[in-house]
């Protein structure tokens, strides 16, 4: 797997992991950028692509309740 494509992965498992913790978008932006140090992955400084990931988790989780 390419070093971009595992970066972006690694954001895709955080932000679902964030989420099915119940985490608000705004502790899961706050959490990414703690967890860059351990991770060291540019992408978790990305607010808006992680406001992106956890809305689109958040909107398949909705469409499952119906």
């Amino acid at each position: 797997m390419g070093a971009v494509k595992h970066a972006l992965q690694e954001v895709e498992d955080f932000v679902a992991e964030s989420l099915g913790e119940g985490r608000t978008l705004n502790q899961t932006i706050r959490d990414a950028r703690e967890a860059f140090s351990k991770m060291n992955n540019t992408y978790l400084l990305d607010a808006d692509f992680i406001e992106d990931k956890y809305y689109q988790f958040r909107g398949q989780q909705w469409e499952r309740c119906f």
